[in-house]
């Protein structure tokens, strides 16, 4: 078992002795940290960043609007960002199979199964 699994074992038994929740126990920061900490892969690192996190909700949230075909730079100017960083978060995103890049002049991006089926509300 790792450093990690260790310690999230110990903190899951702290709250079982308390018989509360992480959201009764855990201000808003400290909450968003501990289901990132849970929501981490093999690799240790998060499953989404914040911005891939945004960028995924976006999409989920506007593909019909679009149907289901996304430029970086509608993305972008949908959510405030650069489309630079958009564009770094739909590497991610292509790379874990949420999303797929589709053509190349322009860019356009799709939801995949994957990518439709992320449930943010169960974090």
């Amino acid at each position: 078992m790792s450093k990690k699994e260790s310690f999230i074992k110990e903190v899951e038994a702290m709250i079982s002795l308390t018989g509360g929740t992480p959201e009764k126990l855990f201000s808003s920061d400290a909450l968003d940290f501990w289901n990132g900490l849970q929501m981490t892969g093999d690799n240790g690192k998060p499953q989404f960043t914040d911005n891939g996190k945004l960028v995924l909700q976006y999409m989920q949230n506007n593909k019909e609007l679009h149907n289901n075909l996304f430029k970086a730079k509608d993305i972008g100017e949908g959510l405030g960002i650069s489309s630079r960083t958009a564009s770094g978060a739909m590497r991610k995103l292509v790379s874990d199979s949420y999303v797929e890049k589709l053509g190349e002049s322009p860019v356009v991006y799709s939801l995949t199964e994957a990518g439709i089926n992320v449930n943010f509300d169960e974090e």
